[in-house]
């Protein structure tokens, strides 16, 4: 369970730093950004549902990681769209 909230912070303090590191850049550079960062959690989940289904991640911990990667990903759809919009 440690293991779980410290991924949490983790996930937390990445989502922090990001819309800290959006200040002052133009939208194309925020539509940019927010597409990598979609890019990266899309990946993420995949990884953890691949090594999940193959045993390699206890399910606990597979939880943990597929719902804080939903979480980044709406996040960064969320910020593509308002990034997008005039």
């Amino acid at each position: 369970m440690r293991r779980g909230r410290v991924f949490a912070h983790r996930v937390a303090l990445l989502g922090a730093v990001a819309a800290v590191s959006a200040c002052g850049k133009s939208p194309e550079a925020r539509a940019k950004e927010a597409a990598a960062t979609l890019r990266s959690w899309q990946a993420t989940a995949r990884l953890v549902e691949e090594e999940h289904a193959r045993g390699a991640l206890p399910r606990e911990f597979a939880a943990q990681a597929a719902r804080a990667a939903e979480q980044g990903r709406a996040k960064a759809e969320q910020q593509l769209r308002q990034a997008s919009s005039p």
